[in-house]
């Protein structure tokens, strides 16, 4: 069966649309990281982004769904940009300390989505309860990242034997911390140092002053 085909109105006006909907998922960032989840109206997207309301809900139906798109488009954004710095290190630990890297880098080239999480007020590494369900979505795929990737440093000797889970969530929180700091002492300090000093506090906390090596099982799989 064809594929529709469509008309070159119909390609104008959804290539306008999409365009629409991207400003206005940025101006709905701005806003949301000023004024907080609650205290935002759809009247102040609207403005921000300079578009009609009946525009704006022409685009999305409301301010939870609004909500949950700047989180889909930032969040996804996010992970993606955590794993792509993974690619090519040598080591489990060293593919934790990139995904840092990468992760940070993300969120300090943009603050209002960092805003935006600090603004929330809960524990990043607790299971927050979050205000959209993609929010939820994006916490426990990054969780599961980091946990597989602890698992990985441990089992090659490069990290403290703990239970990963565990690790996974006090560095979530270490990087609540640092990140949180950073933005109430007006976000001075240059990007590159504060990373160095988040992968130095991952060095000290969780590394076990061994370098990575095989496991017993894959030493004894060599030998044979």
């Amino acid at each position: 069966m064809r594929a529709a085909v469509r008309s070159p109105k119909q390609v104008v006006r959804q290539a306008r649309r999409d365009v629409h909907r991207q400003h206005l998922v940025e101006a709905a960032e701005r806003v949301f990281a000023e004024r907080g989840y609650e205290r935002t109206r759809m009247q102040d997207v609207a403005a921000g982004a300079g578009l009609a309301l009946a525009t704006v809900y022409g685009i999305v139906g409301g301010k939870e769904e609004l909500y949950s798109e700047v989180h889909r488009a930032r969040g996804r954004a996010l992970l993606e940009r955590a794993m792509v710095a993974t690619v090519g290190a040598g080591s489990a630990f060293e593919a934790i300390l990139a995904g840092v890297r990468g992760y940070a880098e993300y969120l300090l080239a943009n603050p209002d989505y960092l805003r935006l999480h600090l603004q929330e007020s809960q524990p990043w590494a607790l299971a927050p309860r979050f205000t959209s369900a993609e929010q939820g979505r994006l916490w426990k795929e990054g969780l599961e990242l980091t946990i597989g990737m602890f698992q990985a440093a441990i089992a090659e000797g490069s990290v403290v034997g703990e239970n990963p889970t565990l690790l996974a969530r006090l560095m979530i929180a270490a990087h609540q911390v640092f990140l949180g700091e950073w933005v109430a002492e007006g976000m001075k300090e240059p990007p590159a140092a504060l990373i160095t000093r988040m992968q130095a506090h991952l060095e000290r906390a969780f590394g076990s002053g061994r370098p990575p090596g095989r496991t017993g099982r894959a030493r004894a799989a060599a030998r044979s």
